[in-house]
């Protein structure tokens, strides 16, 4: 199985997305993908092709991840360089699926549940326009999100405050008015609904431990990325001062990093981002090392399709998955129009005779998905070709 092209696939209308496929021999195509600063990865698949990728052995996958990876962090470790590594992780994972005729799940060592526990996080704009809405009227959108058989929500109420002093000072006031997206939820629905709050590492120490006191009458279910993570001192003080589960590792890079990170207590869930931290068998890998912790893993998920699926087949096999974050603006309107066969939203019987909201297993083989000829088909689409 040998990779003869390397070619990326880019379309104006995504300008966030590059795609890439990964042509073999035997005329077997891998895909994968990066979602953010994607043409600066999209320069590096092609810079890395012609010396580690082609007439390479495809089913080498560790192999071709470890001399890419040695490479890399000759110069850099992170970034652009990693999303590109995970983009052709994810095709390598793709291409072996596709070769033994399975989803690739069946390859990480099996489906450990039916269907994959999700939670919603609220972004994206019109026409499913979560990301206002939190703010303008979280007690409807919590319900409706009820409706639709979610079990947590995500919201950041306090990054507006932030920038105020780079998070160095959170006044009453704006502590006050960022608790107001939460009382508004616990007031309409109660309990009904979890609530996460997400930080994005906007504060210091003394901040995010004052959020967190605030929050506690409010029984959320997580505090994420409370602290940047170049501080590992201040994010495992946070750790343990913090009375709710603390969730942090979206931007760290590799095991390497998590193995820290896990020695030192600083977190009570992991969120490795699969394409940040170097792609799905990485992502497989920290799973796993975390559980050795006791520590469970809830993959951060808010890339394009291709990143998405990728990360249902880890979270489809790990015994340690928490939930797995889903948009549903992405799953709803934006996905459908990128690829195909993508795996559907199902309700099942949950807690109080409430239908759950679940994704369904990918079906395979590999990845399950393809690229949609909506996109590759179009004239405006530009393609890149290593060979």
């Amino acid at each position: 199985m040998r990779i003869t092209k390397v070619e990326t696939i880019r379309h104006p209308a995504f300008p966030r997305f590059t795609w890439l496929h990964m042509h073999t021999a035997d005329g077997q195509v891998g895909l994968g993908e990066v979602g953010h600063f994607s043409t600066a990865a999209e320069a590096i698949m092609h810079d890395l092709a012609p010396r580690f990728l082609i007439g390479e052995d495809a089913t080498r996958i560790d192999h071709l991840w470890t001399k890419i990876h040695d490479h890399l962090a000759i110069f850099t470790m992170g970034g652009s360089e990693m999303r590109a590594l995970g983009a052709i992780d994810v095709a390598l994972w793709d291409l072996a699926g596709k070769r033994h005729g399975v989803p690739i799940y069946e390859l990480l060592g099996g489906a450990s549940r039916d269907t994959i526990p999700v939670y919603n996080t609220c972004i994206g704009s019109d026409p499913i326009p979560d990301n206002r809405r939190f703010l303008e009227d979280a007690g409807s959108l919590a319900t409706e999100l009820i409706d639709e058989g979610f079990g947590c929500m995500k919201i950041w109420p306090f990054d507006g405050f932030a920038s105020r002093s780079h998070g160095q000072l959170l006044s009453n006031g704006d502590l006050d008015a960022g608790l107001a997206p939460v009382r508004a939820i616990r007031d309409r629905v109660g309990d009904a609904i979890g609530i996460a709050i997400e930080l994005h590492g906007f504060w210091n120490l003394p901040c995010a431990l004052r959020i967190a006191d605030a929050l506690q009458p409010y029984r959320v279910q997580w505090i994420e990325e409370a602290l940047s993570p170049e501080s590992l001192g201040a994010q495992v003080a946070f750790a343990k001062a913090c009375h709710t589960p603390v969730v942090s590792g979206e931007r760290l890079v590799t095991r390497f990093a998590f193995r820290g990170l896990l020695e030192a207590g600083g977190a009570t869930i992991v969120n490795p981002d699969l394409t940040w931290t170097g792609g799905l068998g990485e992502l497989k890998r920290i799973s796993t090392m975390a559980e050795a912790f006791r520590i469970p893993v809830k993959p951060h998920n808010e890339g394009g399709p291709v990143h998405h699926v990728a990360a249902m087949h880890v979270a489809a096999n790990v015994p340690s998955l928490y939930l797995l974050e889903m948009v549903r603006h992405n799953t709803h309107h934006l996905f459908p129009q990128l690829v195909d066969e993508l795996p559907p939203l199902v309700r099942v019987p949950g807690r109080e005779g409430r239908a759950e909201a679940r994704l369904a297993l990918p079906a395979g083989p590999g990845l399950g998905i393809s690229l949609s000829r909506r996109i590759t088909d179009d004239p405006l689409a530009t393609r890149r070709f290593t060979a």
